[in-house]
């Protein structure tokens, strides 16, 4: 099968002084249904994508929405097996589905019933479905919205009621937020009532009260259009959001249980071509029972179409007017997304409206403690529903259809286009009271796709009820593509039929219009739409893999390079797909990788990246064939290997938008470039690249630690390679993976005395450590498994390469060697008692992460000095301390070509710090401010001069603020918001922390005492220890030491001078001490501990008193 997502993309040796890049905001992190992370900013614009190792994703925008796609998942979301808003970014970062929210993905399941997945096993949930092909659709359990005197008789309901008909007998359910169950103007109007949520029925929102009583509300003065009807009140929407389950339980207990014969949704949710769940459910349950569901149209403006689900066939879509009836600019527009069907259907006043408020709720909207004004079309939805209960009185045997229909034709005409207001105003007097009317309130000729070669019909049926035969004058407003008769006669009691007859020969483009048809006291609208799509042909594509075979379920995006839409086309497994587009010049970028069938994505055969640029001037036909292609690699100094790479292939839509291939995999895959066509300028092509001496290695295939292995005793291991199910005792054994559990096979291996697994095919995202060492390897290296093995073990590489290399306006060729000379020398230490740490690296490119490109990580055992090298450039550098904690540098690194560095990480002293990570969000940190009546503290208790603490931390504690000795408030160490509006007197901010997950810096006793009269960065100082200790942050016992204690204010207060700074140490964790000036006395023995307290007081009076205990050890 062929199928295309339309979208718009798819000193010498001397410490060299770091330039501060610009910091970026707080990011989040979503974890798709496929197990992959994302990462956004504050705005949801991406970031990075951290995915499974080695695969490639389709990043592309649709209607303003990012969407990430994972490669195994491209081919189901264009079969419609897979709901695309689960790789939806805007939408799950909308709908409150970060990972800092939820820990679960909400799904429906095929039953439209609400389930979910644990996003912790969702990489493993996703590979059964992946083999389970046949399983039914997967939906997102997504979210709709709430869309928040002179309108009831603006839409002619008072006309309505003197002709006897106010909605008596009628049922309306309203689901939305529940109801004031005490308020007046509902008092004898609810008859039944059901929560579908935890919140309870009783309106703790005030929405969905203002709602029913637009409705069907009983008062003098704020009457709902239907003032007669009865009321069935679902709750659905916990607060703002709506859950989908939620929804379509109550559409069901409304339609079903209840046989509400109409039902009010003032929600919404994304833009919709009608076919997501809510959607559908509107259309089936409206075949089955005959309820009206009028839903509002949503308040997205021109950013978006009209949401679900009012873009349901069935659904009555209302869109917003003032009351001067005009459109309000924040009502949806339309037409329908994709097929270019006319929504709205109608139009009624939903600003300012003044209507029932709950108790408690809505205190910024409060007219009175009884009404609240409020407006968006769920203001106006409620008037439609009113009114379709009062037509319904009047004509109890119409359906659904009939009563859309009677609404949409006896509209009041409105100076607007259909795809803003539909056919009108609702005019609900004209509806009860004239006896002409149309089959329908619209036509829709929708999409008319290119080439044009005959005409299309719609007709319209006009129903006379009356006495007496009625003639009208017919007229349009659509252009000379469309033909409509002058007159037409309706004959009493009978009907006569109209054609609309549009040639899409005369114009191309959209066409959004009225039918009116005038005549003897009859009024009738009918709205009409149509696009007629403009030039279109086909490009054909062909994919043929390196081993000769169709390159079968692969992707590219293909890019309009006028408008910077683009498509995401898969291709069958004959490596064939095909889609139309608009006459353009297209980028197509894709990547065709060669795969065995037990194969990780991480290490292909190879890897063809693909970047071209077609004309589609007329049909077009391009075969990609990768055995063509040309080789290019990247060679490292040192005899050292790439061992890792990311990848991104893109062209630019917009910022925070991406469009393009982007993948991770093994640096030793071989690479291949394929082009074709003219030059591609816009071409954007990032490698990020981590390379030096590989961990583990056998010198016959390239090898990987899995990610979370144990690591093998450093030195060369003989060892003899057998496979599972004989005597492993003392051998490698080798695991061909399928359905396997790694850690279980390792726990199992270990208990049989394996001395490692090298395991096969793909592996799973990384956990805790594995019993034994597990090896990963490719599964074509191995077909014919080796009998023996030396593998040799490192406990760290003695040199490392991290590169950043960005081509532009083509993919790379031949072999490109690095040399040092293009590179910044950094002579790093790593300071430990031992264990392992892992370094991470981003580039900063424009003061922030290139979107494709994420962390670069490598392990390696601490203690340690080594050289690294670096791409010139600024580089944001973090990393983690074993399983105890992370660290963060407070400032990127800014590198030039040539030049040589020196940098440390993780030395003593580990003390209180007050600043953040200038790059990233996640660190701790931040501060200690002045927010209004507010202090809010944010610090990193075990921080150092340039670091602070990051992902993970250790220990505990809790802060305590005075003010002039009285007790302030408490919080914890971290992070705290402290109530504090007197802005004189002394202030002061104690912090206790301590921590056994470290020999250092076990317990951290601090005292500020500072002002606290302005906002902003309050005066604090900070204390800075320069210690000569070794890499295992020891120095020598019984031999003088020399010290430099500095302190200084937080960043962003005011400066002062340092007037005083004393010191003292202990060497019996703080029994006693001694005073230090610039040397610490000899003192303790070899294995003990030396605890340093540090005094300062600045010049207007504030001081700091940090005790420090183990602050460094001693050694023999």
């Amino acid at each position: 099968m062929v199928a295309a997502l339309v979208a718009g993309l798819l000193s010498p040796a001397t410490t060299a002084v770091a330039e501060q890049a610009k910091a970026q905001g707080p990011t989040r992190t979503i974890t798709l249904v496929t197990g992959d992370r994302v990462v956004v900013d504050p705005a949801g614009a991406l970031v990075r994508v951290d995915g499974r190792p080695g695969m490639s994703f389709a990043k592309y925008v649709q209607d303003d929405h990012q969407y990430v796609v994972p490669a195994d998942a491209v081919e189901a979301v264009a079969q419609d097996r897979v709901d695309k808003r689960l790789f939806d970014i805007t939408a799950l970062v909308e709908f409150g589905y970060t990972d800092d929210r939820v820990d679960q993905i909400p799904l429906l399941d095929n039953g439209l019933r609400a389930a979910s997945v644990a996003k912790q096993d969702a990489g493993e949930r996703w590979k059964q479905r992946v083999r389970a092909r046949g399983a039914g659709k997967l939906w997102l359990n997504g979210k709709s919205k709430i869309m928040l005197d002179q309108s009831v008789p603006m839409v002619g309901a008072p006309g309505a009621w003197q002709a006897g008909f106010d909605g008596s007998g009628i049922t309306v359910a309203v689901l939305d937020t529940g109801y004031d169950q005490h308020h007046p103007e509902l008092a004898g109007a609810v008859s039944v009532s059901k929560d579908f949520t935890p919140a309870g029925i009783q309106d703790n929102i005030g929405h969905g009260t203002h709602v029913a009583a637009t409705v069907a509300g009983r008062s003098a003065r704020y009457s709902g259009v239907a003032r007669g009807a009865s009321l069935a009140i679902g709750r659905v929407c916990e607060a703002e959001w709506c859950l989908d389950s939620a929804m379509i339980a109550g559409m069901e207990w409304a339609a079903r249980e209840v046989k509400a014969e109409v039902v009010n949704l003032s929600v919404g949710g994304n833009a919709s071509d009608g076919t997501d769940p809510l959607s559908l459910k509107v259309n089936e349950l409206t075949a089955e029972t005959g309820t009206l569901f009028v839903v509002a149209a949503g308040n997205y403006g021109e950013r978006r179409k009209v949401s679900a689900p009012a873009s349901a066939d069935a659904a009555l879509a209302v869109a917003n007017l003032t009351k001067a009836g005009d459109l309000n600019r924040s009502s949806s527009r339309g037409p329908r997304l994709d097929d270019f069907a006319v929504k709205p259907d109608i139009a009624a006043p939903g600003t300012d409206i003044v209507a029932a408020r709950a108790a408690g709720t809505l205190p910024d909207f409060a007219v009175d403690d009884l009404h609240a004004r409020l407006s968006g079309t769920s203001m106006a939805s409620p008037h439609v529903a009113g009114a379709a209960a009062v037509l319904l009185q009047r004509n109890p045997s119409w359906g659904a259809a009939e009563v859309k229909a009677a609404l949409m034709s006896t509209v009041k005409p409105l100076a607007d286009t259909p795809s803003n207001v539909g056919a009108g105003l609702l005019d609900v007097e004209r509806a009860v009271k004239q006896s002409v009317r149309a089959d329908v309130g619209s036509l829709s000729f929708g999409l008319l796709e290119f080439p044009h070669v005959r005409t299309f019909t719609r007709t319209i049926t006009y129903r006379n009820d009356g006495a007496e035969p009625v003639s009208l004058a017919l007229q349009h407003d659509l252009g000379a593509s469309f033909a409509v008769p002058a007159t037409v006669a309706v004959p009493a009691g009978g009907t006569a039929a109209v054609d609309v007859v549009l040639d899409p020969r005369k114009g191309l483009g959209t066409f959004f219009g009225h039918v009116k048809a005038v005549g003897g006291g009859v009024s009738l609208t009918t709205a009409v739409g149509a696009y007629v799509q403009e030039e279109r042909h086909t490009l054909t594509l062909k994919l043929t893999g390196r081993d000769g075979k169709p390159a079968a379920n692969e992707f590219v995006a293909l890019v309009n390079l006028s408008t910077d839409e683009a498509s995401v086309l898969t291709v069958d497994e004959n490596g064939v797909g095909s889609v139309r587009l608009p006459v353009a010049d297209y980028a197509v970028l894709g990547r065709i990788e060669e795969r065995t069938p037990n194969h990780a994505w991480f290490t292909p055969v190879s890897a063809t990246e693909v970047a071209g640029r077609a004309s589609l001037a007329a049909d077009v036909s391009v075969h990609v064939d990768a055995r063509q292609a040309t080789p290019f690699s990247v060679s490292l100094p040192d005899a050292a290997e790439v061992w890792y790479r990311q990848a991104e292939l893109r062209v630019p839509y917009k910022p925070g938008k991406v469009n393009g291939i982007a993948s991770i995999m093994d640096g030793r895959v071989p690479l291949f470039g394929a082009t074709f066509g003219p030059p591609l300028p816009q071409l954007t092509y990032d490698s990020a690249l981590k390379g030096g001496r590989p961990l583990v290695s056998v010198g016959a295939f390239p090898v990987n630690y899995f990610e979370s292995s144990a690591f093998l005793p450093a030195g060369e291991h003989r060892l003899d390679v057998v496979e599972r199910g004989g005597d492993v005792r003392g051998k490698l054994v080798l695991v061909r993976s399928g359905t396997d559990d790694l850690w279980t096979v390792a726990e199992a291996m270990k208990a049989a005395g394996a001395v490692a697994v090298l395991w096969v095919g793909e592996v799973p995202f990384p956990g805790p450590e594995t019993a034994i060492p597990v090896i990963t390897v490719a599964e074509y290296h191995v077909v014919v498994p080796p009998t023996r093995l030396t593998v040799r073990a490192l406990a760290g590489s003695p040199v490392s390469y991290t590169l950043l290399l960005q081509d532009k306006g083509a993919l790379p060729t031949g072999e490109r060697r690095i040399a040092k000379s293009e590179l910044a020398e950094v002579k790093a230490r790593y300071s430990g008692s031992g264990g392992w740490v892992r370094q991470r690296n981003y580039p900063v490119v424009d003061g922030a992460f290139p979107a494709g490109i994420g962390a670069l990580d490598e392990p390696l055992t601490a203690p340690v000095e080594r050289t690294e090298y670096y791409s010139a450039g600024t580089w944001h550098h973090e990393g983690f301390d074993g399983s105890v904690s992370s660290w963060a540098d407070l400032k990127p690194s800014t590198y030039l070509a040539g030049r040589k560095y020196e940098r440390s990480n993780l030395k003593a002293v580990a003390s209180p710090r007050l600043g953040r990570a200038a790059a990233v969000s996640w660190s701790q940190g931040g501060g200690v401010l002045r927010e209004g009546d507010a202090i809010t503290t944010r610090i990193s208790p075990f921080g150092g001069s340039t670091w602070v603490e990051n992902w993970t931390y250790s220990g505990y504690g809790s802060v305590e603020l005075r003010r002039d000795d009285e007790v302030v408030g408490y919080a914890d160490a971290r992070q705290g918001w402290l109530h504090a509006p007197d802005r004189t007197g002394k202030y002061k901010l104690t912090l206790d922390a301590s921590r056994d997950t470290s020999p250092l810096s076990t317990s951290v006793h601090t005292v500020w005492e500072f002002a606290a009269a302005s906002d902003g960065a309050l005066p604090l100082l900070e204390v800075d220890y320069v210690l000569p200790v070794d890499l295992r942050n020891s120095w020598k016992a019984g031999v003088p030491m020399p010290v430099k204690f500095t302190a200084s204010r937080q960043a962003g207060s005011p400066a002062a001078t340092v007037r005083e700074v004393r010191a003292f140490a202990s060497f019996d964790d703080g029994a006693s001490w001694v005073p230090v000036k610039s040397i610490v006395p000899p003192g303790g023995k070899a294995g003990d501990y030396v605890s340093l307290r540090v005094v300062a007081v600045d010049a207007d009076g504030g001081s700091v008193d940090q005790t420090v205990l183990r602050a460094y050890r001693l050694k023999a």
